[in-house]
């Protein structure tokens, strides 16, 4: 399925993509070109969940607005996964 994503959202990604140090580079590419298969979106919204976790939430647990725009690109990488 193919992926569109904002000018914010590829900021993001392009963000995860270097503090992966390259670890994912083919699921970050395949991002990049608006196709990715089931098991780069689990990858990926594994590297989303974790940067949540780090640097999207409150000491209250409430998510910043960081975390507000990883919670909107989880929303979009995990479409396909959730539409089969």
């Amino acid at each position: 399925m193919k992926l569109e994503l904002t000018d914010r959202q590829k900021e993001i990604v392009n963000s995860l993509r270097i503090k992966d140090g390259g670890k994912n580079a083919l699921a970050f590419d395949d991002l990049e070109k608006g196709e990715v298969t089931f098991s780069e979106i689990e990858t990926l919204c594994g590297l989303i969940n974790a940067e949540f976790m780090m640097e999207g939430i409150l000491p209250t647990f409430e998510p910043n607005d960081y975390g507000l725009e990883l919670e909107r690109l989880l929303d979009v990488i995990n479409k396909p996964r959730l539409s089969s």
